[in-house]
């Protein structure tokens, strides 16, 4: 599952039609409309505006957070993408517990479990009739095992949903490339949708590559999704898919301006499909390049032949990667990550899928669980308490039925609205008294459709009113985080809106406080100064310096700590309404020696500076985290001042290997040894003599002994390949040189 491909075939999307739209027994939704030639901009705006989701999109809306689970034969390999004929056999969890992936899931608010039953490398996690690439194939439960059942059992006893991911491109199968394929896919998909029960999401993505036969398959994407209507009519069908799109990116955020209701171009095709699923004709629907930022704003639709509701879903990993891989451990997004993924993902109308990949036992990590824990709690807090409850409401514009004290009434299924449409919709929300408030829901009624365009918030300070929060779309659901406010009454004043607005829900809440440092961890020389600081006012910050967790006993911050030796900051932060922040750990490494630097180093990698290479701490595999200093196109020299001479026995430097990134190892590394820091003897180069090609991905450390050589300074080249080697995708752009920590004993 890789971006490139992703962005490749989901981007031109388009669908067919298959089957009625769903029915509510409330109403009928219309998740399709067309665009007649002669409609005026004001007549696309009502049409636009009364664009519904269906009841299967409706409910999977609701859902907000669910799960993608990645695990099979590349959990054993630590690959992304496995190859077509990777051995089975190593496929053996002993320690499997998939209860413990439900409980673990369901503890974070998962509502929904997505589970990778096929990857692109074609093995299977239950046992197929169609294939011999099974786990019936493996010594798993000695080829007993079906995890495809194991798991949907624990989502139901659990009362989580389940779904399904199959890989429509298969490296192994040898029908894969011909019409025959399309069969067994179908065949494949039938006994996931007949054998496991209900199925209430089928994920499939864009990839297309070769298989085994060097082909590449045209996949009946039409067959695919009438198969699913069929036999799991209320399934959503995503990414690739009529129900639900990808947002754009793999990154965890939507977007500022997130339409669920997107234009459509009646007059392509393509090879996907000859229709829209959406549509009530056989007219084709595209939506534009989902990494747009703009996909559904009046300029678009005003120049569409047609609009669905098509949403967005927000898919990322906990880890760097999808599947697990053991030099991720401590790579895992941490708590305040997730929960801002959370406000960018379900606070900005879309529905999040995150990705917790069990390890090699068969178990979600230990580091997931606590960083999903420690998610769990921060919304917790958070949303436990609504300010609004209890609150009155006051609007001078507002049809009856639908008045503003249904912004207070906790539905999001009933909602005000006004008798006349005016430029501004305004309604003033009086609390029970004065509150400190950071955080803000506010929610559309989109069974009547997604409408607002622009909107603000404003407070009344006491002697006049102040905006505090402002947006475009609500959608769903919209959150916004802000400067800690107090007062006692809000303003909700909708600026723009396509036909009468419909707001649900205003909701205010407190979140807990969190703690920031300046600097954020670093390398540094002879000491450093260190700012704490809250966000939420009057909170006392408590910290220790040993790597344990503080308490209300622990140290007390009142001024900057000066550090003189590489320590750990553990801090947290209680504010005046007695919420308390995680603990917040933060790295300070103090370098062993001065370092001087012939080349410079990459700003966009610079990590810690010119400490980098001598704080002591090597960083973990994955370039992105900030660890490592990179080179694009040249060589790294750099001078180290021991301060003063020293017998030495052996000396290393460690670079990353990562050739799909652009990341080569050095060709060979060169130490040379000065007294005066002008003339360098004992010139010794450490080779490298792997095949580039086929090299691993992976940290190599450069070694040599010294036999007692004496100096003071030393000079460390490791030389860059200089471009991308013929046979590379980069061929002809510059090489990366990744280097960290220069070990001196």
């Amino acid at each position: 599952m890789k971006i490139s491909i992703r962005n490749f075939a989901v981007a031109i999307i388009c669908f067919c039609y298959i089957g009625l739209n769903a029915q509510s027994t409330k109403k009928s939704f219309n998740n399709y409309v067309k665009i007649n030639s002669n409609d005026t901009e004001e007549i696309i705006l009502e049409k636009a505006a009364k664009v519904t989701p269906s009841n299967r999109q409706y409910e999977w809306q609701k859902m907000e957070l669910t799960a993608f689970i990645h695990f099979g034969i590349n959990t054993f390999d630590e690959v992304e993408w496995g190859q077509h004929e990777t051995d089975i056999k190593q496929f053996n969890p002993t320690n499997i517990d998939v209860k413990q992936w439900v409980s673990v899931l369901k503890n974070a608010g998962m509502k929904l479990i997505v589970l990778t039953t096929k990857h692109h490398d074609g093995f299977c996690l239950w046992p197929s009739k169609f294939t011999d690439y099974d786990i019936a194939n493996t010594p798993f439960k000695n080829g007993d095992g079906d995890i495809v059942n194991d798991l949907s059992k624990a989502c139901a006893d659990a009362g989580i949903k389940f779904g399904v991911y199959l890989s429509p491109w298969d490296m192994h199968e040898k029908l894969y490339g011909t019409d025959e394929y399309n069969t067994h896919f179908k065949n494949q998909l039938t006994e996931l949708l007949t054998n496991y029960g209900e199925i209430a999401e089928v994920w499939f993505d864009g990839a297309n590559g070769e298989g085994a036969n060097g082909k590449k398959q045209i996949y009946d994407w039409n067959g695919y999704y009438e198969l699913i209507r069929n036999l799991q009519p209320n399934a959503v069908i995503a990414v690739m898919g009529p129900d639900v799109r990808w947002v754009g990116t793999e990154s965890g955020y939507g977007r500022k301006t997130e339409w669920s209701v997107l234009p459509g171009n009646s007059t392509y095709q393509d090879d996907i499909a000859s229709g829209s699923q959406q549509a009530e004709t056989n007219g084709a629907f595209i939506p534009q390049n989902l990494m747009d930022e703009d996909l559904g704003s009046r300029d678009k639709i005003f120049k569409a032949e047609s609009l669905v509701w098509y949403p967005a879903e927000i898919d990322v990993s906990i880890r760097p990667g999808w599947f697990y891989n053991s030099g991720d451990d401590n790579l895992v997004k941490t708590p305040l990550k997730l929960v801002d993924i959370y406000y960018n993902s379900v606070g900005l109308n879309g529905v999040l899928l995150l990705n917790v990949p069990p390890d090699k036992r068969g178990l979600i990590h230990e580091n997931d669980i606590k960083s999903l824990n420690g998610m769990r709690y921060l919304l917790d807090e958070t949303f436990n308490d609504n300010f609004m409850e209890k609150a009155k409401t006051v609007s001078s514009n507002e049809a009856k039925g639908h008045e503003a004290k249904y912004l207070v009434d906790n539905s999001s299924e009933t909602y005000w609205s006004q008798i006349k449409t005016d430029k501004q919709t305004v309604a003033q929300i009086i609390l029970n008294r004065g509150r400190n408030f950071n955080t803000v829901m506010l929610q559309e009624n989109i069974l009547e459709g997604q409408r607002i365009e622009k909107f603000r918030l404003e407070f009344y300070n006491g002697q006049l009113w102040e905006t505090f929060a402002e947006g475009t779309t609500i959608g769903y659901k919209r959150l916004i985080r802000f400067p800690e406010v107090h007062s006692d009454r809000i303003k909700i004043i909708i600026e723009q809106s396509r036909s009468n607005p419909q707001l649900s829900t205003v909701a205010l809440f407190k979140a807990p406080p969190e703690v920031s440092f300046e600097p954020n961890g670093c390398s540094f020389g002879e000491n450093i100064k260190v700012k704490l600081s809250s966000d939420t006012k009057r909170s006392k910050i408590y910290y220790t310096l040993d790597g344990s967790e503080p308490n209300k006993k622990s140290l007390l911050y009142k001024d900057e700590i000066t550090l003189n030796s590489t320590t750990t900051i553990t801090a947290i932060a209680i504010s005046p309404d007695k919420k308390q922040s995680l603990p917040t750990k933060v790295n300070f490494n103090k370098a062993k020696y001065s370092v001087k630097y012939n080349r410079i180093y990459s700003e966009k990698y610079s990590a810690s500076k010119e400490f980098t290479l001598v704080d002591g701490v090597c960083g973990a595999e994955n370039f992105t985290t900030g660890d490592w200093q990179g080179f694009e196109g040249d060589n790294l020299d750099v001078v180290i001042d021991l301060g003063e001479s020293k017998a030495l026995n052996k000396i290393s430097s460690n670079y990353i290997n990562d050739l799909n990134s652009f990341i080569f190892l050095p060709s060979s590394v060169e130490y040379s040894f000065s007294e005066d820091g002008i003339n360098y003897e004992s010139n010794l180069v450490v080779t490298n003599n792997e095949e580039i090609k086929g090299s691993k991905k992976g940290i190599k450390t450069f070694t040599r002994d010294l036999d007692g050589i004496t100096a003071r300074y030393i000079r460390v080249v490791a030389n860059n390949i200089g471009t991308c080697p013929d046979w590379h995708k980069g061929f002809g752009s510059k090489a990366w040189l990744f280097i960290d920590e220069i070990d001196v004993k």
